[in-house]
C-alpha cells in the first residue's frame, strides 16, 4: 500500500519538474526569438492591440470607483457650503431687519428731539416697555415713573401727534391711556378754523359727537389740541378729518377720523408737563382792603 503512494508521489514530482524544464525552455527561447526575429516584435504588437479591449474592461471599474468617491466628496462639499450660505443668508436677514428696526426707533427718537427742542420744553422721553397681553391694548407700560418728575394725567406724545394721557405714576414705571380709550376726551380745534370742540375715545376709534353744521369742517383738516385745559399744550395734532357729512335730522356731522400718531407700533414717547392753571381769586380776595381807621 505505501509502495503505490510513494509511486504516485514521485510521478507528480517528476510532472512538476518537466512543466518547470519546459516552460523555462520557452521563456529562453522567446527571449531569443524576441531579440532576433522582427515577426515575434509583429506578434506582440497584435497580440498587444487584441488585449485592448480587455485592459479597457479591466480599468473601467477604477475609474468609475474614482469618479463616484470624486462625485460624492463635490457633492458633500457643495451641501455644506449651500448649508453655510443659507445660514449667512439668515443671519444677514436677520440683521437686516434689525437694522431697520433700529433705524425706525432713531427716526423717532430724532422726531421726540426735534418737538422737545421746537416748542414742547420741558418734556422727558420714555420707552415704552409693554402693552400687556393684548397688542392693541389701550394700557401702555412706560419705563418712566415719578422719580423722573412724571405725574397723572401728563399728556405723551409722539413724533406725529398726541397718544395719550398718563393715568397712574409709580416710582420707576407709569401707565400710559391711549386716546382710543372709551373714558379719554380731548379738547381740540380744527387747525384751518379755530373751531373747538371735544374728542372722545370710542374703544378701538375716536369720534367727534358733537360738532354742528353750521361749522366748517372738510376732509383733510386737522384737530389739534385746543389748549383750553391744563393738561394739553396747544397745537399738537390729535386727528384727522377722513370724512365729513352733514346728516339729516341731526344738527351735528357725521365723520370718520384717522389719528396721525402711532398709537399701537411707537416705541418711544415725549412725555409733557401740564401747565398749572392759575390761580382762581374770591371775591373777598380780589375786593380792596378799607383803609384803616385814624384815631384821634
Amino acid at each position: 500500500m505505501s509502495r503505490p503512494l510513494s509511486f504516485a508521489r514521485s510521478r507528480i514530482r517528476n510532472r512538476s519538474a518537466n512543466r518547470l524544464i519546459v516552460l523555462s525552455l520557452a521563456s529562453v527561447a522567446l527571449m531569443v526569438l524576441d531579440g532576433r526575429y522582427a515577426a515575434v516584435q509583429q506578434a506582440k504588437s497584435y497580440l498587444s492591440a487584441s488585449l485592448k479591449p480587455l485592459q479597457w474592461l479591466a480599468d473601467k471599474p477604477v475609474e468609475l470607483y474614482e469618479y463616484g468617491s470624486t462625485f460624492l466628496h463635490t457633492q458633500q462639499s457643495l451641501i455644506a457650503a449651500n448649508r453655510e450660505l443659507q445660514a449667512q443668508n439668515l443671519k444677514l436677514a436677520v440683521m437686516l431687519r434689525q437694522g431697520a428696526a433700529a433705524e425706525r426707533e432713531l427716526g423717532e427718537l430724532k422726531r421726540l428731539n426735534g418737538l422737545k427742542m421746537q416748542a414742547l420744553t420741558g418734556g422727558t422721553a420714555a420707552q415704552i416697555v409693554s402693552n400687556g397681553k393684548n397688542p392693541l391694548s389701550d394700557k401702555l407700560l412706560l419705563d418712566k415713573g415719578s422719580k423722573d418728575g412724571l405725574r397723572a394725567g401728563d399728556p405723551a406724545v409722539d413724533g406725529n401727534g398726541l397718544i395719550g394721557q398718563l393715568t397712574a405714576v409709580h416710582p420707576f414705571v407709569s401707565e400710559l391711556t391711549v386716546l382710543t380709550n372709551a373714558q379719554s376726551v380731548v379738547p381740540v380745534m380744527v387747525e384751518r378754523t379755530g373751531v373747538r370742540s371735544l374728542l372722545y375715545g370710542d374703544g378701538n376709534r375716536v369720534i367727534l359727537r358733537y360738532f354742528p353744521v353750521d361749522a366748517d369742517l372738510q376732509p383733510g383738516d386737522l384737530l389739534v389740541t385746543s389748549g383750553m385745559d391744563s393738561v394739553y399744550p396747544a397745537g399738537i395734532p390729535v386727528a384727522r378729518v377722513e370724512q365729513a357729512e352733514r346728516s339729516s335730522g341731526t344738527p351735528y356731522y357725521r365723520t370718520a377720523l384717522s389719528l396721525p400718531a402711532a398709537v399701537h407700533s411707537s416705541k418711544h414717547v415725549l412725555v409733557l408737563p401740564q401747565t398749572d392753571p392759575p390761580p382762581v381769586q374770591t371775591a373777598s380776595e380780589a375786593a380792596p382792603a378799607p383803609p384803616s381807621e385814624k384815631r384821634p
